[in-house]
């Protein structure tokens, strides 16, 4: 009696808007998929989402009924039968558009780069919840925990979602405490390597500041002090090195990204037809299946990557808003569960979902707007793809799990 008692009252802490919001995401992303697609020879892809959505839906659900904390005990598992899954891909993986990220299972094709960062959100969060975040050693386990899927992935490659492991890595060190000056003094590499690129006057400036900061603010070892120096430095000469590791059509989506009417009718096309596309909505948009570059197709994979130009012609700036609005309202029911749940560990995969859903979002937008080089990131409950899609519904489904279990019901 006790226990039914303690299960009715647990949901009443489910998270109805949240559940509503991603219910909205989905029907958008549906009759988006449906505008982009009606009238090709990809037409079947709405069919084909309708369809995904049916065990993606019943993966969330299953999620809600055992505590998280079996997720917890399972950590190493998770985490090395997540390894061996990239590792699989690298020499048995199918290959499409020059890149091998899939597993051809015959009757459906998985992407495991979908799934890994869900498994690096769990067995980070469970690292993270044993061990300080102002350790030293913690931040060397991190980076170790991160490397090896990180760079099986890139070896795919796929540098999009390795981009995803450093939001979701950052997002979950900066909630587990980490302090602001370690934070800084991770992020200053990759400034290094920014302000390097962009001339080296203002990476001598750069250095610097960053020297001057160090001496002041960083109270630290003088010879981690003087590491973090060199490591400034090598990263700063690092970049002709880096560009090399670059795939051909990696360098070249940089290249268009700072120019893309250098070539308009090759690499930068995609770039200059969605801008055109997004921009031609104008305030409230052309309708529904009324966006000319929608329905004369100018904008290739417009039913995957570049789905939010779809979006922003037919439905306009209010809509692109709305939709703005709908992933700002997920974030923000994500760290209120973050802050309520019951556990560290609860707390820390709150954060590391919501890391991933904020940067998917912003980087794909900023992709479709000309603000970000394009790196084949998913729209998150929009975009056309299975896997993407399940990864999502279970991340949903784990937020859910936190918020219904969020505190311990004691009947007295």
């Amino acid at each position: 009696m006790a226990t039914a008692l303690s299960e009715n009252r647990q949901w009443r802490n489910f998270d109805w808007l949240l559940l509503l919001v991603v219910i909205t995401l989905m029907g958008t992303g549906l009759a988006a998929i449906f505008s982009a697609t009606h009238s090709t020879a990809k037409q079947g892809e709405f069919a084909r989402q309708i369809v995904f959505m049916i065990p993606a839906v019943i993966a969330m659900l299953a999620m809600l009924f055992y505590d998280y904390a079996w997720l917890f005990t399972l950590g190493r598992w998770i985490y090395w039968g997540n390894v061996g899954l990239l590792a699989f891909v690298l020499f048995a993986g199918h290959s499409a558009l020059g890149a091998q990220r899939w597993i051809n299972l015959g009757f459906m094709t998985i992407q495991p780069s979908e799934f890994a960062k869900l498994a690096l959100i769990i067995t980070l969060a469970k690292l993270l919840s044993m061990r300080s975040a102002r350790d030293p050693r913690t931040l060397l386990s991190v980076g170790m925990h991160v490397a090896i899927p990180a760079a099986l992935i890139f070896k795919q490659p796929d540098l999009g979602t390795s981009m995803v492991f450093t939001a979701i890595t950052i997002g979950m060190l900066f909630w587990a405490g980490l302090p602001g000056p370690w934070m800084f003094a991770l992020a200053s590499p990759v400034i290094s390597l920014v302000t390097s690129a962009l001339g080296w006057p203002l990476w001598c400036a750069y250095l610097i500041v960053l020297g001057l900061w160090s001496w002041r603010f960083f109270p630290i070892h003088t010879g981690v002090k003087l590491g973090l120096f060199g490591i400034n430095l090598v990263s700063a000469f690092a970049i002709p090195h880096l560009w090399n590791l670059l795939k051909p059509y990696q360098r070249q989506r940089l290249v268009v990204f700072m120019n893309p009417e250098a070539d308009p009718l090759g690499s930068g096309y995609h770039i200059i037809q969605s801008k055109v596309a997004i921009g031609s909505g104008g305030l409230w948009g052309k309708g529904f299946l009324g966006g000319t570059q929608t329905q004369l197709h100018f904008i290739p994979e417009q039913h995957t990557d570049f789905i939010f130009s779809v979006i922003g012609e037919e439905l306009g700036f209010i809509g692109g808003c709305v939709l703005i609005v709908l992933f700002l309202t997920l974030a923000w029911r994500g760290l209120a569960i973050a802050q309520r749940a019951k556990d560290d560990f609860g707390s820390l995969m709150a954060v590391g979902i919501v890391s991933m859903f904020l940067f998917h979002f912003f980087v794909n937008v900023g992709m479709t707007t000309g603000i970000m080089p394009v790196t084949g990131i998913p729209l998150p409950f929009i975009s056309a793809g299975g896997t993407s899609l399940m990864t999502n519904m279970v991340s949903i489904g784990l937020l859910l799990n936190v918020s219904l279990r969020r505190r311990k019901m004691v009947i007295q």
